[in-house]
């Protein structure tokens, strides 16, 4: 028939398990332990141990998102960009929902007790139950800092990749983990401005909501310029080389213009569609760090630096 707009095709399953599992947010995790166990020492010794490593970060963060929805389908009910998620939007039941969290949280155990080692298994649980369960269940409605400490879930991969491979614990992962950690409320809070008044709506005490837009763009620019800092320490530290220096300083004040743009906008709906492409910013800006540190271990490896 003219003029009618073709049937919209409804979601399929593999969509709605890869939804409910976080698969964007657990392929960045997944992204920033494979730097870990490419900056480690010897890492192609230890390929099995990469291999599982890999897989378990990202069946356990699967089960770490699957975890942050069972807690929140009403909420995702009222905000813009998750009201369509499988939980929510009921195409997915809460017991199956359950018994995929336990499928994938099982799996990732069995791997990383059998293919790497203790201190890569704890490390991984540490940062599925502190996302999964404190961060979603205490955090996220409980404090409007919530990013901040929760981010230090999302902050262990480049450490759990480094021992994945048999290393033990350095300076070097260590820093990468403080560097995310520094980075994550600098990049969630632009999006957390953009949907502000969902957030609002949901009765979730972030940021923009508790104490306002100033206060919330101020706190971008402070922890964009404390990720910049953060992000030369290891060329200070003489743990890379100034490769990574420069191209950590030089993307990092590209980062930081970023922030202080956004800070000095007026408040309107420009200001809310920069803030939203803030945020998309600030995912290039890690993997340009990261794939510098990969590109300086590399040169330093075959002796051009």
């Amino acid at each position: 028939m003219l003029g009618t707009a073709p049937p919209v095709a409804a979601p399929s399953l593999l969509k709605d398990l890869l939804t409910l599992a976080k698969a964007k947010v657990v392929s960045l995790l997944v992204f920033t332990a494979i730097v870990g166990e490419l900056l480690a020492p010897d890492f192609w010794r230890h390929w099995p141990g990469a291999l599982a490593g890999l897989a378990g970060i990202a069946l356990a963060g699967g089960a770490g998102g699957v975890l942050n929805q069972l807690v929140e389908p009403v909420i995702d009910q009222h905000m813009r960009r998750t009201h369509l998620r499988p939980l929510a939007n009921g195409r997915i039941t809460r017991i199956g929902a359950m018994l995929y969290a336990a499928a994938l949280f099982s799996a990732a155990v069995v791997i990383l007790s059998i293919w790497t080692n203790p201190t890569t298994l704890l490390l991984t649980l540490l940062g599925t139950v502190g996302y999964g369960v404190v961060y979603t269940l205490y955090l996220k409605p409980g404090t409007p800092w919530n990013i901040v400490w929760g981010g230090i879930a999302g902050a262990l991969p480049p450490l759990i990749g480094w021992t994945a491979v048999g290393a033990p614990i350095a300076p070097l992962p260590v820093l990468l983990v403080l560097l995310i950690f520094t980075w994550t409320p600098a990049h969630f809070w632009p999006l957390a401005l953009y949907h502000r008044e969902d957030y609002a709506k949901a009765r979730i005490p972030m940021l923009p909501v508790t104490h306002g837009v100033e206060r919330t763009r101020l706190e971008i620019v402070k922890y964009a310029f404390a990720t910049v800092l953060v992000s030369v320490l290891p060329t200070l530290f003489g743990e890379t080389g100034l490769l990574y220096g420069a191209v950590a300083l030089a993307s990092g004040l590209w980062y930081l213009s970023l922030a202080v743009k956004l800070r000095r906008m007026p408040v309107d709906r420009k200001m809310d569609q920069y803030a939203r492409r803030v945020f998309g910013h600030s995912i290039t800006y890690l993997f340009v760090l990261y794939a510098a540190l990969i590109a300086d271990h590399l040169l330093a490896m075959s002796g051009l630096l």
